[in-house]
């Protein structure tokens, strides 16, 4: 399902007017991890722009540069792309190697000879007109996954990749051998799925934008509000004030760029110096995935140590969706993954309820109630729990 990317040669194609031209597709290409390994990236070195340089002298007598495929963007500066042919039965294999001719075949193992990670992300590009980083779609010319190259062998090569759309961009998505409609988001996902501890897939049927979702979630809620939708025969009565305690180990504050720890240790946040830093990686890994540089992001966080697990479960980051809900700014738990390379979100949300007119802590819905609110403009104190 989605759109195919343009074939090499063909004319280069960016931006929003062809992805809504092609009627606004959700996913991308499905690449296999053969087809991957040479496709030519626009953008990239290739073989135009490669096509003058000699083959060093002191490059192994297999091994010549690369002028067929694309070259790898976090290569090192000064390094050579090379493809070793093994003269016993003409098989190729990609090799990096260093200006003095010393081969390698690895990512990892550059990494462990220079003693630094090399970069996970591809720059990306800006635009020509106003320098902002543009939001790629995935009818763009160069909406290409890269297969990961991390120390971890973990994906195998007979699964597939491609991207899925997203409000800030692009967002890989890893493909079962034999799947036609389902996928899986993160790295901790796939392992799970092989290990047998989930079996569940997204489905790529029905996947809509998370803009259009929230969109007809809150028309639907305003009809039902008004009387022009009859809401669905409930089976649970609504809390009210006599459901909810006063709690004063439950605090909420803004986190800017530059995280202030000693404000957070005043407002009596605890473990004030590792929700900065989480929070500093957070709105790194955002950055890279193409967020704008004024996402917010806001942390629950508890005022003592004895605060109840209902509190001990709301703690943590929250960054801003780029939809509101109900005209309102609404907040979605994020998390660090166990590699602290990638983003876990939970279905927990700080967001506005137009119903109650407060804010409060839940599920995306306008028919759940909150498990903490607060009637205080700005998500400022007192919280009720």
């Amino acid at each position: 399902p989605g759109a195919m990317a343009a074939a090499p040669g063909a004319a280069a194609v960016f931006g929003e007017e062809e992805y809504v031209r092609q009627g606004k597709p959700m996913f991308g290409k499905i690449w296999t991890f053969q087809e991957l390994q040479s496709v030519v990236r626009p953008g990239r070195s290739t073989m135009r722009d490669v096509k003058d340089i000699p083959r060093p002298d002191n490059f192994p007598q297999d091994t010549d540069v690369d002028r067929t495929t694309s070259w790898v963007f976090w290569l090192p500066e000064g390094w050579l792309q090379g493809i070793r042919t093994n003269p016993a039965n003409g098989n190729t294999l990609k090799c990096y190697l260093t200006p003095e001719g010393k081969r390698f075949w690895h990512k990892k193992d550059i990494e462990k000879f220079l003693g630094r990670e090399l970069p996970k992300v591809e720059p990306k590009e800006k635009s020509e007109t106003d320098g902002k980083t543009r939001t790629r779609y995935v009818t763009d010319s160069d909406a290409i996954p890269s297969w990961p190259e991390d120390a971890e062998d973990w994906l195998p090569k007979d699964w597939k990749l491609c991207y899925r759309q997203l409000p800030s961009g692009l967002h890989k998505v890893y493909i079962p051998p034999g799947v036609e409609d389902g996928f899986l988001y993160h790295r901790e996902s796939v392992i799970k799925y092989l290990s047998g501890e989930a079996t569940g897939l997204s489905p790529m049927r029905g996947s809509r934008p998370m803009s259009e979702i929230m969109k007809e979630s809150a028309t639907k809620q305003g009809r039902e509000a008004t009387g022009d939708l009859k809401p669905k025969a409930k089976r649970f009565r609504h809390a009210d004030a006599t459901d909810y305690q006063a709690s004063s180990s439950l605090g909420v504050a803004r986190l800017p760029s530059e995280v202030d720890v000693a404000a957070l240790r005043d407002a009596g946040a605890e473990g004030a110096e590792e929700l900065a830093e989480s929070a500093r990686q957070v709105r790194n890994l955002l950055r890279a995935r193409g967020f704008e540089e004024q996402t917010e992001l806001l942390c629950a966080f508890r005022r003592d140590a004895g605060a109840s697990e209902l509190l001990e479960a709301l703690a943590g980051v929250y960054y801003q969706l780029p939809a509101p809900f109900v005209g309102r700014p609404c907040f979605q738990s994020v998390r660090l993954g166990p590699s602290k390379t990638d983003l876990v979100c939970r279905g927990v949300y700080l967001r506005w309820s137009e119903r109650c007119a407060r804010w409060q802590f839940g599920a995306l819905s306008e028919e759940k109630d909150g498990v903490a609110i607060s009637a205080a403009p700005e998500c400022a104190a007192p919280w009720d729990a």
